[in-house]
């Protein structure tokens, strides 16, 4: 199978999660779909399952999730979860190249999703052509293609627990290629809780010229902001050193309000923090801090009318996970990353949030690992073609 055509098929096909405004994963679902049963036809191999998991999220936009299971006859079985998803391309004067057209450029492929998630798609599918030609396995093989991880999964992985108990098993050993060093040799086994959170500040309108008639909501979100963003960096300020970065952190990321002109003073201001927290301190504890810290706010504009108020809202909330370095799938990825990529495995967690947490959550031990320069969301996005084919290879080796 060849890993250009693969990789270059992908990025052609725009999957942008439709919570960003996108179109969704349908047609890049039903590629992957094409190309698992491509395969087991060219082996001529007849002992496998293609199952669907869809469903039609509240767009009206159906969200396919694909569970396709290879038998081995073998008590358990290895998992790798990809997601079909895409973030958008974004400012499209700092792409070099088209974010849709893919192209090679000293060894690499660059395009929208060529890491992020297409090196787990691309993968898992150079894997299984390379699985049946032997036609033996340690362990029965399962490649499940979810929805939806870039915006919580609720149509995605969250959705396929409604099935769990004939997709997983416990035994069973689970691998998310959602996270790259650029030398494979780190395994995230650990992930920081994630708490996305809204502050709204309702002020009143008015014209620019006169701010004692209105209540400026921008002074005070911005006031605001700056006293919590210092306060919770203060008070939360634990180092933990298998973590990348070894803190937690919170930081405001979206600012928003409807005025449109430079003449009006805003009176609703909206400010989103995106959290995310060590296992050494509970959710509970840094959501009880913000309340405990609106409740005692007190800011005025100079020249302002009226009062102000400050209210949250939850965006999203995940707590912090863990998998067990002795566990079985760390102990056979280790093994596999030295046998095929001559380095030392070493574990790490992180604050980016995979879908990883959902199995950890419920008792699954899950190995989050890839090969990748990080370029995931950026302009430019791009993968060594040879990282792909040594993904694969190492995912090839934990299965014999």
């Amino acid at each position: 199978m060849d890993v250009i055509e693969l990789a270059s098929d992908l990025i052609k096909i725009k999957s942008v999660n439709p919570y960003f405004g996108g179109e969704g994963e349908k047609e890049k679902g039903e590629y992957v779909k094409r190309k698992l049963i491509e395969i087991v036809k060219k082996h001529n191999f007849k002992d496998y399952e293609l199952k669907e998991y869809n469903t039609i999220d509240k767009f009206g936009i159906l969200r396919p999730n694909i569970v396709f299971k290879v038998d081995f006859g073998r008590e358990k079985t290895l998992h790798i979860i990809a997601h079909l998803d895409t973030v958008p391309e974004g400012d499209l004067s700092l792409w070099e190249t088209s974010p849709y057209e893919p192209v090679i450029k000293d060894g690499k492929i660059y395009g929208r999703g060529a890491e992020d998630n297409h090196k787990a798609i691309v993968s898992s599918l150079l894997l299984l052509d390379k699985l049946l030609e032997d036609k033996e396995s340690k362990y029965n093989l399962s490649l499940i293609y979810v929805s939806d991880e870039e915006a919580g999964s609720k149509y995605g992985l969250k959705y396929l627990l409604n099935f769990e108990k004939e997709i997983f098993d416990k035994n069973d050993l689970i691998i998310v290629p959602d996270f790259s060093s650029e030398d494979g040799s780190y395994i995230e086994i650990g992930e920081k809780g994630i708490l996305w959170i809204k502050f709204i500040f309702e002020g009143k309108q008015c014209h620019g010229s006169v701010p004692e008639e209105g209540f400026n909501s921008n002074v005070v979100a911005f006031d605001f902001s700056n006293k919590l963003y210092k306060e919770l960096y203060s008070k939360f300020n634990k180092v933990n050193n298998i973590f990348l970065p070894e803190y937690s952190t919170f930081e405001p990321t979206i600012v928003r309000n409807k005025v449109t002109n430079p003449n009006t003073i805003p009176g609703k201001t909206e400010v989103v923090f995106d959290c995310r927290i060590l296992p050494d301190y509970s959710i509970e504890e840094i959501i009880s801090e913000i309340d405990n810290f609106i409740k005692g706010y007190n800011f005025k504009p100079i020249h302002s009318s009226g009062e102000g108020r400050v209210r949250r809202e939850m965006l999203k909330l995940e707590k912090p996970n863990f998998t067990k370095e002795d566990s079985l799938v760390v102990r056979e990825l280790k093994r596999a990353i030295k046998e095929v990529l001559n380095v030392e495995p070493k574990v790490c967690g992180m604050g980016g949030g995979t879908v990883a947490a959902f199995l950890r959550e419920r008792g699954y031990d899950v190995a989050v690992w890839g090969i990748g320069e990080g370029t995931a969301h950026q302009p430019n996005e791009h993968i060594k073609i040879e990282s792909l084919e040594k993904m694969a290879e190492v995912f090839y080796k934990m299965l014999r």
